[in-house]
């Protein structure tokens, strides 16, 4: 049986050589054309902010209901994204991983900052940490998808 894979000649490596650059040609412009919603990073930001103020929120369910609904926003906003750009990330490398650890513990830490100036009775105050929740999310937010973006150009 003949294997088309393997090439038989000079003429046909430099076939598939060819076609090994047209298909690195058209991932470089499928990369450039990718672009990040404009609503994406802002929304990530207004979750960890809303998150973030939640002491400032009253009643007694109010943490459990805006923890579970930054949940299903972030969801939302995910799938909105693969809806948009047409393209599913399914990894995620090292710097995006490393991003996004870095956004969960610094939106928790400015959490129980907000924790202590409620406790402090200092209300106001709690939009402090939510405005720096929301810009160091909205920031690794978008490392996080020009990381994932930069991955689909060296996609094997």
């Amino acid at each position: 049986m003949e294997n088309n894979l393997t090439p038989s000649g000079p003429d046909d490596a430099r076939v598939v050589s060819g076609l090994l650059e047209e298909l690195q040609a058209d991932r470089a412009r499928l990369v450039e054309k990718v672009r990040a919603p404009k609503w994406l990073a802002p929304g990530f930001g207004l979750i960890a902010a809303s998150y973030v103020m939640t002491p400032a929120f009253p009643g007694e369910g109010a943490g459990g209901f805006v923890l579970s609904t930054a949940l299903v926003a972030g969801i939302l906003l995910v799938a909105l994204s693969y809806r948009v750009t047409g393209i599913k990330f399914t990894r995620f490398g090292v710097q995006a991983w490393a991003a996004f650890a870095a956004a969960v513990v610094g939106t928790l830490a400015l959490f129980s900052v907000s924790l202590g100036l409620a406790a402090s009775g200092l209300l106001w105050w709690i939009a402090v940490p939510a405005v720096v929740a929301s810009v160091w999310v909205f920031w690794l937010a978008s490392l996080i998808f020009s990381t994932m973006r930069e991955r689909l150009r060296h996609v094997r």
